[in-house]
């Protein structure tokens, strides 16, 4: 048997990797337009560092930016449970329910956030004078005050808020229920659960970890959307940057004050929203 000698080996040829020229041109136009506006704003002055360092840390602006992360969190709790029920309404196949949920998520989806807050502070106490509250049939009486009293700024933008985002999360949650397989629903039925058991102990736990990602964003969006509540004079953050630059003229060192603790912000909840990802990750 005689072996058969292997091929000479031909030459070494090098892989050579396409060049995307587009997008090195791109970039460099990019890089370009960039340094263009930093050498405009550093030559313009328009913005005096000093001014930004004395106010970016003061306490009125501290007060204000607490005030905005403290509405948008609870507003985002709101939400969460509104979008919850509404979510559930949504599936439940009853079509007064399914109706009801559906032209909540169309108006509140459909009309800007801006309107309904000033909806909520100013129509709501036009409608409902008062607020009553007594036990029946014994005539004490709980709570008996003027709706202006009770429908104060932080009231109503809490109330718009978290009705306006509660229409979003409704469409989130209604998605992480669809996503879940619908055999387990009748491997769950198959079993004798319930169907108020299968959405609990199935349904429902599984949606949470799908939903999670979109949550986040719809929390950093909440958190820039308090800057709304400044149009009911509530004191959040862009209310109080708005009043202090209206007294010292300093209109550009102000707003970059506030844009600053809303990058705060925005970073606090993509970093929660990361931890949240790896704690209870999709699959």
């Amino acid at each position: 048997m005689t072996s058969t000698p292997f091929p000479a080996a031909g030459p070494v040829r090098r892989v050579v990797h396409r060049r995307h020229w587009g997008a090195w041109i791109f970039g460099g136009a990019v890089l370009l337009a960039l340094g263009l506006i930093l050498r405009a704003a550093i030559s313009s002055k328009v913005i005096d560092l000093g001014v930004f360092f004395q106010y970016v840390f003061s306490k009125n602006i501290l007060i204000g930016a607490s005030h905005s992360v403290m509405l948008g969190t609870v507003a985002l709790l709101l939400a969460v449970a509104v979008g919850l029920l509404v979510a559930m309404m949504r599936v439940s196949g009853n079509p007064i329910l399914v109706g009801f949920a559906a032209t909540y998520v169309y108006l509140f989806r459909g009309t800007p956030m801006l309107i309904q807050l000033i909806f909520w502070f100013n129509a709501f106490p036009i409608m409902f004078p008062s607020l009553y509250l007594a036990i029946p049939f014994t005539g004490i009486v709980l709570l008996d005050m003027p709706m202006t009293q009770f429908i104060t700024p932080y009231a109503a933008a809490l109330a718009g808020l978290s009705l306006a985002e509660g229409a979003y999360m409704a469409e989130i949650i209604r998605g992480g229920f669809l996503a879940v397989d619908a055999g387990q629903r009748d491997a769950a039925r198959a079993i004798g659960m319930s169907r108020a058991l299968v959405m609990r102990k199935v349904v429902i736990p599984q949606a949470a970890r799908i939903v999670v990602p979109a949550t986040g964003n719809q929390y950093i969006m909440l958190l820039k959307s308090t800057s709304l509540a400044s149009a009911i004079g509530y004191l959040e953050l862009l209310r109080i940057t708005t009043d202090i630059y209206a007294a010292n003229f300093r209109v550009v060192e102000l707003l970059a004050v506030a844009g600053f603790w809303f990058l705060v912000m925005t970073a606090f909840a993509t970093v929660l929203q990361t931890l949240l990802e790896k704690r209870y990750p999709h699959r």
